[in-house]
């Protein structure tokens, strides 16, 4: 029995010196110089339309439009930690005819912060015509994009040959954007 008892108070006293061998101090003043750069992709808008879309009571329409609202830049988060935006536009046309993508940025008054414009060439024997767009925000555009609210999307068909409802082929775009953070303690 005292054998015994002997053996565990050895083991005990090897896993306490174990145990106290492998630790060692803790600094957690280390949390203050925590940094993180998260990177957030968000989809935006996707077009597909046919050209006969282009076609407004019998007429050819020169424009569609499209908007989104993005309140989210007026989060304070947002606009303390937001350090870098890329927006990315993939446009594809079918069609014979030149279209232009418009991006208007606008605040809460209505008014243009920033505009971006995409244009697309032609596509005369209804191929893919496709043009891949960035446009990077950082600094005076960055605080443009940071007091925006709303996101309208005009595309329009420049003047060319008519189009009617046998017209053969499609414009599409896809729109992304993503977003860098740099959050720091």
């Amino acid at each position: 029995m005292i054998k015994n008892i002997k053996s565990k108070i050895s083991l005990l006293l090897v896993m306490g010196l174990i145990v106290m061998s492998c630790t060692e101090a803790i600094d957690l003043d280390q949390v203050n110089d925590l940094v993180l750069t998260p990177a957030v992709e968000a989809s935006l808008v996707y077009f597909d339309e046919p050209a006969s879309r282009f076609i407004d009571s019998g007429a050819n329409a020169s424009t569609i439009q499209d908007f989104i609202s993005v309140e989210f830049f007026n989060d304070q988060f947002i606009a303390d930690n937001l350090e870098k935006a890329e927006f990315v536009f993939e446009t594809k046309n079918t069609i014979n005819r030149i279209f232009e993508l418009q991006v208007d940025f606008l605040d809460d008054t209505g008014t243009v912060r920033h505009t971006i414009i995409v244009n697309e060439d032609a596509a005369p024997d209804n191929t893919d015509s496709t043009t891949t767009y960035i446009e990077v925000f950082e600094g005076s555009s960055l605080t443009a994009l940071k007091q925006t609210v709303t996101i309208n999307f005009s595309l329009r068909l420049l003047p060319g040959e008519t189009i009617d409802e046998n017209t053969p082929g499609r414009i599409q775009y896809i729109s992304y954007a993503s977003f860098y953070f740099n959050i720091s303690k």
